[in-house]
């Protein structure tokens, strides 16, 4: 099969989806994927699994940094106003975990501004192959359906064959019944029908 070249960024400027969620390639490939699709598929399944785990971390973060400020805030409160020594631990602890937030949140802000270059990257890897996936299926749905057409006309010769057979068929047994019946009338005919085809 041959490459597949596209002009760059053809996915951005198409507004080509993110095929795995597209009802019509579900719909055509589903059933239908080769090993290297399959490969594809589930590189670009783990780029947009991690891009929903690090969206969900970082809304969790940023609502664990408003309670941790909150924490420090309170814990602050009560040292200065009421020299409670007691809770520097506590402040200390409130204090690390604002600084683990405040490391891992760019970390985050980061690897997400990065995803979606990779993502794009992944599903116009996806398109090549899909697009070389559908042409291998072109070719064998257009062999199957010569074969069936071959079939139709084969099966049209041998039902006018049989049409004509019938015909000429029907036409001796009216001739035979014709005959019968101008020789011996219907009533002796009727007889003769029950003995015969009973």
């Amino acid at each position: 099969m041959k490459d597949i070249d596209f002009m760059d960024n053809i996915v951005k400027r198409n507004r080509i989806p993110i095929l795995i969620y597209t009802p019509e390639w579900i719909q055509l490939f589903s059933n239908f994927r080769s090993k290297a699709l399959n490969k594809i598929v589930a590189a670009l399944e783990e780029l947009l699994s991690n891009e929903r785990e690090l969206e969900d971390e970082l809304k969790q973060l940023e609502k664990r940094k408003k309670v941790v400020m909150n924490k420090i805030l309170y814990i602050s409160n009560d040292i200065n106003d009421k020299n409670n020594q007691a809770a520097i631990p506590k402040m200390e602890e409130a204090q690390r975990e604002l600084l683990d937030i405040n490391e891992r949140m760019p970390i985050i802000i980061e690897e997400l501004e990065t995803l979606p270059d990779l993502i794009n990257q992944q599903n116009t890897v996806l398109l090549k192959e899909t697009i070389k996936r559908a042409y291998e299926l072109i070719k064998e749905n257009k062999t199957e359906a010569e074969k069936c057409q071959q079939e139709i006309v084969e099966i049209r010769k041998k039902l006018g064959t049989l049409i004509q057979k019938k015909v000429e068929h029907d036409e001796k047994v009216n001739k035979l019944y014709s005959f019968v019946h101008g020789m011996i009338g219907a009533a002796e005919m009727e007889k003769l029908d029950k003995s015969f085809f009973e």
